[in-house]
């Protein structure tokens, strides 16, 4: 079981492979930033992951997100990607 290392708030999670960040976070009562409710469309839900390679490549829905909200490719959306392993990952907001 992978763990969502928080650092900023001092929390790692263990979490699942079928749920995405976002879902696991809101479910462990941690707030991420969303107007679309995880549609992938606002772009408010952007984490920093450490190590991106540890990550599936953006599918097409994510990566115009990224692109029109002009989203560091050191940034994903939390709402788009599930972990495979452990991943470190911070927001502007925490």
């Amino acid at each position: 079981m992978p763990i969502l290392f928080c650092p900023q708030l001092g929390r790692n999670l263990n979490v699942t492979l079928d749920q995405t960040v976002m879902d696991q976070l809101l479910r462990a009562d941690i707030p991420v930033a969303s107007s679309c409710n995880g549609d992938g469309i606002c772009g408010k839900c952007r984490i920093l992951v450490e190590d991106l390679s540890l990550l599936a490549p953006p599918e097409p829905l994510e990566q115009k997100t990224l692109e029109k909200n002009k989203i560091p490719q050191t940034e994903r959306l939390s709402c788009q990607i599930y972990p495979q392993a452990d991943l470190t990952v911070k927001t502007h907001y925490w």
